[in-house]
């Protein structure tokens, strides 16, 4: 699950991708994975994968920016960190009843 914060970074990167001219395979392959990964593609698709710090670091080389440049001006109002904390405890919680149900 993608939190709030995640989202806004995923759009903003595709936006700098398209403002550069970059398609999601080029920017694969300057990242450094498979052409067949097809992983910014997925960034861009799926709800449960996101960037994390390296990759904006890499992005940010690529397209010539800060990695301020994929963070809200101000910071968002949403506490992305509670959603996060909150999307943890619950796939804990549904672990731990699958858990409980295989034992049954």
């Amino acid at each position: 699950m993608k939190t709030t914060l995640d989202k806004y970074i995923t759009e903003r990167v595709k936006q700098i991708r398209e403002e550069k001219g970059l398609t999601r395979e080029q920017v694969d392959n300057k990242l450094g994975f498979a052409p067949e990964s097809n992983y910014v593609s997925h960034i861009e698709r799926d709800d449960e994968k996101s960037y994390n710090l390296y990759h904006l670091n890499e992005l940010a080389k690529i397209f010539g920016c800060a990695i301020a440049d994929f963070l809200p001006h101000p910071p968002q109002k949403e506490n992305s960190l509670k959603e996060y904390r909150d999307y943890i405890a619950e796939a804990r919680r549904k672990a731990k009843e699958e858990r409980e149900k295989q034992k049954k």
